[in-house]
């Protein structure tokens, strides 16, 4: 009884160091090394390894604050591995970044006429505002002027009545004088 209560209170220390210990085992993979750099002033041109060309296309892609990734020479340096090194283990990679490189291109072309898109509909927007405050205003004059013609529709009604009012008081006054 004794020892189950001990173990209930300090299992979740055993687990914990279990897990500690575990992890200890295990290890990371080794980051892979930086590609040799390409003599630039060597006196034969010589054609770099597919190694060399999938990390300068990478380095392309590399989006830092001083500049923006550059996907037309990343492109260009994928294409010339496959190309170069038809047989090449980075073959499938290149590949990967090239439609991924495609994949933004369409994105950013999808997002500028999205862009596009908007502002026209703003300006749309902008010009149906003014276009409903013409309306508005046209509608409140058309009011006052129905108003006025009401009034003066009812004015000429009570002008009739008046009139033939005094239409039959004076055809009474023609028979009272006959």
């Amino acid at each position: 009884m004794l020892s189950w209560k001990i173990w209930k209170k300090r299992h979740k220390y055993l687990i914990l160091i279990f897990l500690v210990l575990l992890g200890a085992c295990s290890s990371l993979p080794t980051p892979p090394s930086t590609p040799p750099r390409a003599n630039d002033r060597s006196w034969f041109k010589w054609s770099p390894a597919d190694e060399v060309i999938f990390y300068q296309g990478i380095s392309y892609l590399d989006d830092n604050k001083e500049k923006a990734a550059d996907y037309v020479k990343a492109k260009e340096a994928f294409n010339q591995l496959l190309k170069t090194y038809p047989k090449s283990k980075w073959r499938g990679l290149s590949e990967t970044f090239i439609h991924l490189i495609d994949m933004e291109q369409l994105y950013e072309e999808q997002c500028r006429a999205d862009l596009q898109l908007i502002e026209k509909v703003k300006g749309d927007n902008v010009q149906l505002l003014k276009e409903n405050d013409e309306a508005k205003k046209d509608n409140r004059r058309l009011l006052e002027e129905s108003a006025k013609l009401i009034q003066e529709n009812e004015q000429l009604n009570k002008d009739i009545q008046l009139l033939k009012s005094l239409e039959v008081q004076l055809e009474k006054r023609e028979k009272m004088l006959r």
